[in-house]
């Protein structure tokens, strides 16, 4: 798992080989001097689940501050990424140590600041098993020069006061991962982004619009299985601001059937069902994959195909006849000029990349009896 961290961020600059805990100091630290939260940073538009925000914490807080869980606050150690969860105004506020004149102070933190946890001014060189008290850093030019104390026993006020509790499990989260929606209106130098094979409802266009422009140095897509999602994402149902039934200079409703959360078969426009696992978006294309699952030919369907020089298209189906596999393209409106010129320049680049392995079949009224013709002749 450390070597997996360190080819995670070992391209940032300054990064050089060293021990999971010294790399992950070196990329907090900014300018050799003051630590930076905002120096990486991974985003998932989900919470839950192996890919959220709440898993991912959980591992990299384990590569990346190995031995922390030892000495932890409510699950937050020395040196852990931290986001504040809630908001402490002047009327609700929270008390930081201030370094200019070493005195606490009521001051403000506000929902979705990060920052870096730290021990307690109390316990700095301590050995202590257990861990009662930190301190945290926040990033933001209003908030340098101030400690923010969490936990109990915390020292007095300037008023000679002792600190109330501020307890840890009701303001701070780790926050090496964050939701799309905790990363609005923040900037970081290097943004990874999770996405799921899954289709949610949830994901839209917009949605990883605002993940992939947090970044302002870098940013790195981690797509799982393969780049579906993002067709997915690319297309219109896939939009939020188009979902919504309103519009400043017209009327246009998306149908019913496509904004439909629970139909996710619908949002990718397969509406067809098959005898196998997959929805396509013809009666034609119905008919041939059934002809397969009927023959127990593996198959699947509209699965990404690249070629060398890493162009892209999406073949109907990817058919596998006795152990090689070819590339079958159902040609269905042959009257759409628009779509025919299409075809044509995805014919040429099967042609120069994939010789002697395209299937085609036309619409016709014998498209059964021209895929079944297809299929005897190479089973």
């Amino acid at each position: 798992m450390a070597q997996d961290m360190r080819t995670f961020l070992g391209h940032i600059p300054g990064i050089e080989s060293a021990s999971t805990y010294k790399l992950w100091r070196t990329v907090l630290r900014k300018n050799n001097s003051s630590f930076d939260p905002e120096a990486f940073q991974v985003i998932s538009p989900y919470r839950g689940e192996f890919y959220g925000a709440d898993s991912i914490n959980l591992l990299l807080q384990k590569a990346l501050n190995p031995g922390v869980t030892n000495r932890c606050l409510d699950g937050i150690g020395y040196w852990d990424k931290v986001i504040q969860i809630r908001n402490r105004p002047m009327s609700n506020p929270i008390y930081a140590y201030r370094d200019s004149d070493g005195k606490n102070i009521k001051t403000e933190i506000y929902n979705g600041e990060i920052g870096i946890a730290s021990a307690h001014g109390f316990d700095k060189g301590s050995e202590k098993p257990n861990v009662e008290r930190i301190q945290v850093m926040f990033s933001g030019n209003t908030r340098k020069g101030l400690k923010y104390n969490y936990g109990k026993d915390l020292g007095k006020t300037e008023n000679g006061r002792q600190i109330p509790v501020q307890n840890v499990e009701d303001n701070l989260e780790l926050a090496y991962a964050i939701s799309v929606h905790k990363s609005q209106g923040s900037e970081f130098d290097y943004v990874y982004i999770v996405l799921p094979h899954r289709d949610s409802h949830l994901m839209s266009m917009e949605l990883l619009y605002t993940a992939l422009t947090r970044a302002q140095k870098k940013v790195t897509l981690f797509i799982q299985k393969d780049i579906s999602t993002l067709t997915t994402l690319s297309r219109p149902e896939k939009s939020a601001v188009r979902r919504i039934n309103s519009s400043v200079f017209e009327f246009k409703p998306l149908p019913d059937e496509v904004v439909r959360p629970t139909m996710s078969w619908y949002e990718s426009g397969k509406s067809i069902a098959t005898l196998s696992e997959f929805y396509v978006r013809s009666k034609s294309e119905a008919i041939i994959a059934n002809l397969l699952s009927d023959r127990s030919i593996p198959f699947k369907y509209e699965e990404p195909l690249f070629a060398p020089d890493g162009t892209m298209y999406l073949p109907d189906f990817t058919v596998t006849f006795r152990g090689e596999e070819c590339y079958w393209e159902h040609v269905g409106r042959k009257h759409d000029s628009a779509y025919m010129a299409h075809w044509e320049k995805k014919k040429a680049w099967y042609d120069k990349h994939f010789p002697g392995r395209l299937l085609i079949t036309y619409e016709s009224p014998e498209i059964s009896r021209d895929a079944l013709k297809i299929i005897e002749s190479n089973i």
